[in-house]
This record gives structure tokens, sequence and C-alpha cells, in this order.
């Protein structure tokens, strides 16, 4: 199971609206919780996709807020996605590490300058905020 739902490039391009944090919501929960699918021989529940653990997304995450504070750099930011579709590789095949990936890659390219910067920070601090919470109700 994949994740298929996209946020609109306004989002990024223009401005973040209620309609971000309605996709930040989905997405955070969708990455935080295992997808389970009940075996049909043993009637018991399987994980079919584990979830993003905390120490992938905040490595990423961590990289993001370190280029925050240097300011904006294209160069820089645009690095960033080879070294998560290198995390990807290195990954467990059932992870839900590639829909992150897939999903981030679209949004990344939508950066062009300091606001889109700024606006995708927004979009990736709310969807680290619903991971986390997904995370604690399920413990």
């Amino acid at each position: 199971m994949s994740y298929n739902k996209q946020l609109p490039a306004t989002e990024i391009t223009d401005k973040v609206t209620r309609a971000t944090v309605e996709f930040a919501e989905d997405f955070g929960n969708f990455l935080g919780t295992d997808t389970k699918t009940k075996d049909p021989k043993t009637g018991k529940n399987r994980t079919v996709e584990a979830k993003l653990t905390t120490s992938q997304l905040r490595k990423f995450f961590g990289e993001v807020k370190r280029q925050q504070m240097e300011g904006y750099n294209e160069t820089a930011f645009v690095l960033l996605k080879p070294k998560l579709a290198y995390a990807v590789g290195r990954a467990d095949k059932n992870s839900k590490i590639k829909d992150f990936y897939l999903t981030i890659a679209k949004l990344m390219d939508l950066v062009k300058d300091e606001k889109t910067f700024k606006n995708f920070i927004q979009v990736f601090e709310a969807i680290v905020a619903y991971h986390k919470a997904a995370e604690e109700q399920r413990m």
C-alpha cells in the first residue's frame, strides 16, 4: 500500500493553508503507523509496511533545520535529495521510507527561493508533529 495523496503545489509556492495541515495530518499518521493485513491462512494480522522510524525522520529533519539556521542555499538544499535516496536504498523494503521520499522529493522540487523554502519547512514540521502524535497513540 503506497501513499497516493499529494499536496497542491500552491501550498509550497504561494502560502500554507488549512489544506496543508490536513495533508500533514494524513501523511504523518500514515508514516507513523504500520500497515497491517490479515493473513488468510492464520487469521492473524501481519505488518506489510513498517512505519517510518523516528530516527529516519529526525535525521532528515535535522538536516533541513540546520539549513534553515544557515539560510536558504539552493545547492545544499538540492543535495538533500540524494541523501534521502541513499537512506531509501539502505532501508528495509517494507518500510514507509520510500513513500516519504516520493512525497517529500516532489515538495522539494517546488522549492526555488527563500519563501518557498520557508513554506516547505512549515509543511515538514507539521508532518513531523503528526508522525510523532501517531507514534504516541500506538504505544
